[in-house]
């Protein structure tokens, strides 16, 4: 028995401008769902939803073909293709970055971009084409349980204080607190609260996975300029950051060649030596996420300057040295 056609029945098939669909095509489509309609009959149709729907045709170039506005809201018509290639990918890398209610409230549409990319074979194969992978040693992503990241991401949203119970890293017992959430950092497999104490003018990074409870409160947080930007161009992301200083480094074995394409600052100065040795010159933060870094080129990098980090490398060297030493011994 054929099926009464509704306008959502025709708009629902309609993909988003600048991609347009055939009469033909769209009759097909309609007809191999059970209704039952003339082209005729459906082009009139058409011509009557532009009046009240998002509806545009391109008699630009043949094919001619009907879509949905590329302005209309997206309840409106398919998905384009680059739309669902879009939410796929952020469905699969961008989850951490989002908030539990928002990842809910896009269910549908990562729904509707499956449905979509089940007929463009080729863009499905890219998904399958298409990797983001850690560039340091991966690492197994740390547990949050759902209630602490939902309660900790809302507080940010929201802008409320929170009341939390927290181990900090090699601390035996969790302290309570009262926070103001700032924001989220996502870095590699960790995910950070920034917060502030009431009582402190620093803000502070705080591991999700260290919170053993968080538990909204019906204060507001104080005004603040903090600025997330600001925060990570400092060096706060990089963990115990000092004052930028001056950094001299020289690289051996051509360890340092990669900074010509993919430079440590903008403002960084890289001379060639000779032939395999540079010699790196840039302000920064004296971070230990630095330090970590520059410990990975082991013997192919010696640092020259700022003194105090030279003769922190020496030590932390000598002290390697002996325990290889005493194990060859052994």
């Amino acid at each position: 028995m054929p099926l009464n056609i509704t306008d959502h029945d025709i708009t629902s098939r309609l993909p988003r401008a600048p991609e347009k669909r055939s009469i033909s095509e769209l009759h097909s489509r309609l007809t191999a769902a059970g209704h039952q309609i003339t082209i005729r009959s459906l082009q009139r149709r058409l011509i009557s939803l532009t009046r009240t729907h998002p509806i545009v045709s391109d008699v630009r170039s043949k094919p001619y073909g009907w879509s949905i506005s590329a302005d209309a809201k997206n309840a409106f018509g398919e998905l384009s293709v680059q739309e669902a290639v879009a939410l796929k990918l952020s469905e699969r890398y961008l989850r951490d970055a989002m908030p539990d209610d928002l990842i809910g409230d896009l269910s549908g549409y990562f729904a509707r971009a499956n449905s979509k990319l089940k007929h463009e074979s080729l863009y499905s194969a890219w998904l399958e084409k298409v990797r983001v992978v850690p560039a340091n040693q991966p690492l197994h992503k740390p547990e949050v349980a759902r209630n602490i990241l939902t309660a900790a991401y809302d507080g940010v949203l929201k802008g409320q204080m929170l009341n939390v119970s927290y181990r900090g890293a090699g601390v035996a017992k969790a302290k309570n607190y009262d926070i103001h959430p700032l924001a989220i950092i996502v870095r590699g497999n960790v995910s950070y609260l920034v917060a502030q104490f009431p009582w402190a003018n620093e803000v502070s990074l705080m591991a999700l996975h260290r919170f053993i409870s968080v538990k909204a409160t019906a204060e507001k947080g104080p005004a603040t300029d903090f600025n997330i930007d600001d925060f990570i161009a400092d060096g706060r992301v990089g963990f115990l950051p000092t004052a930028i200083q001056m950094l001299r480094v020289r690289f051996y074995d051509h360890a340092g060649a990669h900074l010509l394409d993919t430079p440590i600052s903008m403002r960084q100065r890289l001379s060639n030596v000779n032939e395999g040795t540079h010699t790196l010159a840039v302000r920064l933060p004296i971070t230990e996420q630095l330090k970590w870094w520059l410990f990975g080129f082991g013997e192919r990098v010696e640092v020259l300057a700022p003194a105090a980090l030279r003769a922190e490398f020496c030590a932390r060297l000598n002290t390697a040295s002996k325990r290889y030493k005493a194990v060859v011994k052994k």
